[in-house]
C-alpha cells in the first residue's frame, strides 16, 4: 500500500473514532503529498511527509526557546504521529558502529568532516538520523 493510500484509509478512521488531531495531521500530510506534483523538484510522498516533520522540528526548537510548553507538547504530539508515517532509523548506537566502520574503510581528518559526513549519507541515507550520524563523525574524527 503506498502512502497516499494509507493516509486516505487513516483519515478515514481518524474521522470515524472522532481523533481531532490525528485527523489534523494527516489533512496536512494528504494536502502536502497530493502537491507533491506542484513543487518544482520532483519528489516523493515520503519526502513529503519528511520536510514537514522537520517544520515540525524546527517550530519544537522554537517554541522550546521560548518556553512556550503548552505548544511543544502539541506539536511533539504531532510530530508522532508524522513519524509513525516514516521509515524508521537506525538507533545511535548502531548508527554509531556504521560510522566506526565507514570511518575505518576511508581516511578523513577533523577539516574533512563535512566530506565524510556527504559520503556517509549518501551511503546511508534514508537508514539514520543525519544530525546524530554527522555529530558521531565530527566527534570521531576529532578524537583521531
Amino acid at each position: 500500500m503506498d502512502l497516499l493510500t494509507k493516509l486516505q484509509e487513516d483519515m478515514k478512521v481518524a474521522l470515524k473514532a472522532g481523533q481531532k488531531e490525528r485527523l489534523a495531521v494527516i489533512r496536512m500530510l494528504l494536502s502536502d503529498v497530493k502537491n507533491i506534483d506542484l513543487a518544482p523538484k520532483k519528489t516523493t510522498a515520503e519526502e513529503a511527509v519528511a520536510a514537514y516533520g522537520k517544520k515540525l522540528r524546527k517550530s519544537i526548537e522554537e517554541y522550546d526557546k521560548y518556553g512556550k510548553t503548552q505548544e511543544v507538547q502539541k506539536l511533539r504530539g504531532e510530530l508522532a504521529i508524522v513519524d509513525s508515517y516514516l521509515p524508521q532509523k537506525l538507533s545511535p548506537e548502531k548508527t554509531a558502529t556504521l560510522v566506526e566502520e565507514f570511518l575505518s574503510k576511508n581516511s578523513f581528518t577533523d577539516k574533512h568532516a563535512g566530506q565524510a559526513t556527504g559520503m556517509f549519507m549518501k551511503a546511508h541515507g534514508g537508514s539514520v538520523d543525519p544530525a546524530t550520524a554527522s555529530a558521531l563523525i565530527r566527534q570521531k574524527l576529532a578524537g583521531k
